[in-house]
């Protein structure tokens, strides 16, 4: 019997994407081998680690060891908006993001902040610099902003390819080539299931959104757009994981992708749902079976 090919769709979320990592190692821990991944955000980071490792221990591991380490001292704080270090990529988003700040600086400026820094963070993150250094096929999605159409990166620096698709609207810098204006592919294609569909037998989404609300108290016109954006993210993303054969959809708390502080809770809430849909994904496997 010949073994269907299995490809993983990892969808945007920031810190929400350590339920990745748990849905991750829970593949690993039912014997089922991933043949191709696609990412987004915060999902091509944690595809590029796996594509890279075939092993979502180590992932964890690895996300244990920089987090703990000096030059990650920064991101260590409860939330992006709290009062953090002058000297931290963090930081400096905490100081930037804030309403009357943001205001002034949208008038003049492209992004709230400059990508070098998060390209240095990227390459603190990611052990190799090129696709051909994967042992999977990754392809990394984002969005060109000038023409509406999606982007795919599946082969060169890797690095550059992670830059655009963590690039967060507004927030961070896009990046420029000739006359494409690149931003995070979340915006559209915010799960990766399409880039998946004519190389693979077998399909999975995992959706790490947000689904849950807090009630609007005194909403203003901030609170108002962030969660009108989220909406409509939420119904790009029920369209798009319908041509997925399985969907797996991690309890994320309805946390914020800024929550740092979280990620014991969002690992182990993806471990807990990945657990739950193996025999499913083991079934499709079987059912997928060539002879």
């Amino acid at each position: 019997m010949t073994r269907p090919l299995l490809g993983i769709a990892l969808g945007g979320g920031g810190v929400r994407g350590a339920a990745h990592v748990g849905v991750l190692q829970e593949i690993d821990s039912a014997g089922i081998k991933i043949d191709r991944i696609a990412g987004v955000s915060a999902g091509a980071v944690i595809g590029c680690l796996y594509a890279y490792s075939l092993d979502g221990k180590w992932i964890e591991d690895h996300f244990r060891k920089i987090w703990s380490s000096q030059r990650f001292s920064g991101l260590t704080s409860k939330t992006l908006f709290d009062n953090g270090s002058t000297k931290s990529f963090v930081g400096g988003i905490k100081r930037s993001l804030t309403d009357h700040v943001i205001a002034l600086m949208s008038l003049h400026r492209n992004s709230l902040i400059k990508n070098d820094q998060l390209r240095e963070i990227l390459e603190l993150l990611v052990p190799v610099g090129n696709f051909d250094q994967l042992k999977i096929p990754l392809k990394i999605i984002s969005t060109d902003i000038a023409s509406g159409e999606d982007v795919i990166s599946e082969k060169g620096n890797l690095i550059d390819a992670l830059l655009k698709s963590c690039s967060i609207p507004g927030i961070m810098e896009p990046v420029v080539e000739g006359e494409r204006v690149i931003v995070d592919g979340g915006v559209s294609m915010p799960i990766p299931i399409s880039p998946l569909a004519e190389s693979c037998d077998v399909t999975v989404a995992v959706d790490i959104g947000v689904y849950k609300f807090d009630k609007l108290t005194s909403p203003n016109a901030k609170s108002i757009k962030i969660r009108s954006d989220i909406i409509t993210s939420n119904r790009l993303k029920l369209r798009q994981v319908s041509d997925a054969d399985l969907v797996i959809r991690p309890d994320t708390k309805g946390l914020h992708w800024s929550r740092f502080d979280a990620g014991e809770i969002l690992l182990e809430n993806g471990k807990i749902e990945g657990r739950k849909q193996m025999p499913i994904l083991n079934n499709l496997i079987r059912n997928n079976q060539g002879n």
